[in-house]
């Protein structure tokens, strides 16, 4: 009889701690029943490949421990961002790929994705990330697409930020981009401890920065 191979070192998947042999964990349908579905034997590519066509699931290594015994670890994909498109909040990655829905894992600090469909997270995902080593990106709450290229960032405060993304492939302009945050990250930190900011414009060569109880 072909022995029963379990999963020993298996970091927590969204709440699945149980040691489980490969036969429940994979959940391989089976015309015997589920009483001897585990006395078949599965290489470790088989095991490797079913456990990836998880949506949650980063990365899988199998180790080799004694015979008939390996170890499995799972590792899970790390959430970049929250998604909400109508009524559903999913998690995303940082490829934009949603992998589950708000109540699988713990909430965390992270920004929402206000999007029409699936194509428009990755977009945004792709802008965001962008953003990602700027200190203003900790700031931001909320982001969304109003037209082709522009966007309304909100923060944790509620200063809206409008803007717009530069073609990936216009590396000067890219590099105008760059410098265009790094200005608005500094009018943002000095002019808020004067006044309330209401919206940061940069969409323009001059940019424009509208205070709270302002009229124009």
């Amino acid at each position: 009889m072909a022995k029963e191979f379990y999963i020993k070192n298996r970091k927590k998947l969204f709440g699945m701690q149980k040691v489980l042999s490969v036969a429940e964990a994979l959940i391989i349908p089976s015309e015997k029943s589920e009483k001897t579905y585990n006395q078949y034997t599965y290489s470790g590519n088989e095991i490797k490949e079913f456990l990836q066509k998880d949506v949650r699931v980063e990365d899988v290594t199998i180790t080799k421990k004694s015979l008939g015994e390996i170890s499995i670890d799972v590792k899970e994909k790390d959430l970049s961002y929250y998604a909400v498109i109508g009524k559903n909040i999913y998690l995303v990655d940082k490829a934009g790929e949603i992998f589950a829905y708000l109540n699988e894992k713990d909430v965390e600090e992270v920004p929402f994705i206000v999007a029409n469909s699936e194509d428009e997270i990755k977009e945004i995902t792709e802008f965001l990330n962008e953003l990602s080593d700027l200190a203003i990106f900790k700031k931001i709450s909320q982001i969304y697409k109003i037209n082709n290229k522009e966007f309304v960032i909100i923060l944790t405060d509620g200063v809206k930020i409008k803007t717009n993304r530069i073609e990936e492939n216009d590396e000067v302009n890219k590099e105008k981009q760059n410098k265009r945050y790094l200005i608005a990250q500094q009018l943002y930190f000095n002019m808020s401890k004067e006044r309330n900011i209401d919206y940061i414009d940069l969409r323009f060569n001059d940019y424009i920065i509208k205070y709270l109880g302002d009229n124009k």
